[in-house]
């Protein structure tokens, strides 16, 4: 019985191997061969696709061939946005003129100050020369707006200590010096003084102001501001003040494009311009 056991065991282990030999076999063959069908399976699958692509792709080559015989599409013109300066070479170069003023006043402090200081930023035609319609040089045009300056300079030898006859504000020192040279015909044998502050302290402006006084100023509106806070110009004996208000720098700004200046320009007038014409009937204001 033993044998017979032993026999059987040891007659069907090698069918065993066999079998197993026989099922690596097969595995390592499906293993071997099944990506390979199922990478044909999803080729055959999308070759129909890709198929289709390249159709509409070529039809839409097509088509735009036939709409230009050339064979060349017409480009998308794209728009340019305008630099601010093209902006301000197309807007019109019409003079300033007292409504300029006011409506820029307006704009400004609107919201920013009650009702009754708005009224009293408000002036007459009354407190306004003549706009420089003509464009002419600042000598021509202060000849024209104030033909009596000769008179008054004589009548007001020696100016009083701190004060100024004519008062021109500006946007920067370097137009400062311009416009003193420019003014050279019309001031005549006078007094000038440069209220600016590149290379003039405020303390030896107040000096030569407390000493002398001076018929013709011109000068940046930060540092003429500062100089009557500190009491060293007083405006209360003014007869003019003159605006640059139309030249235009190589940006094609003027004085109340540039933000900083503009914000300075209308405190000066706020503070200290309009209050004093507003008390005062010979105290005009011109925008040259």
């Amino acid at each position: 019985m033993a044998d017979d056991l032993g026999d059987d065991w040891w007659s069907e282990e090698p069918a065993g191997e066999e079998k197993a030999e026989a099922q690596v076999e097969s595995l390592t063959e499906n293993e071997v061969h099944s990506p390979l069908k199922a990478q044909g399976h999803r080729d055959r699958k999308k070759r129909p696709h890709q198929e289709t692509k390249k159709q509409i792709s070529q039809a839409k080559k097509d088509e735009s061939h036939n709409a230009h015989p050339d064979g060349e599409p017409k480009k998308k013109k794209r728009r340019k946005k305008k630099k601010m300066s093209e902006h301000l070479a197309d807007a019109a170069q019409k003079p300033g003129t007292s409504e300029d003023l006011m409506a820029l006043l307006h704009k400004q402090y609107q919201g920013k100050l009650s009702a009754i200081e708005m009224q009293e930023l408000q002036l007459s035609d009354k407190s306004f020369l003549p706009s420089n319609s003509t464009s002419a040089p600042l000598s021509n045009y202060l000849k024209s707006s104030i033909p009596k300056w000769n008179n008054l300079v004589k009548k007001t030898k020696p100016v009083k200590p701190n004060a100024c006859l004519l008062l021109l504000v500006t946007a920067s020192a370097k137009r400062a010096v311009d416009l003193n040279r420019q003014g050279s015909e019309f001031k005549g044998q006078c007094v000038s003084a440069k209220l600016f502050a590149k290379h003039l302290k405020i303390q030896e402006q107040i000096k030569l102001l407390n000493k002398n006084g001076a018929h013709f100023a011109v000068g940046t509106p930060n540092r003429i501001s500062a100089l009557i806070q500190t009491d060293g110009l007083k405006v209360e004996e003014t007869f003019y003040v003159i605006l640059d208000w139309n030249w235009r720098d190589v940006k094609l700004r003027r004085m109340v494009d540039m933000p900083e200046v503009r914000q300075d320009l209308l405190e000066l007038l706020r503070k200290h311009i309009i209050p004093a014409t507003r008390n005062s009937e010979k105290l005009r204001i011109g925008l040259f």
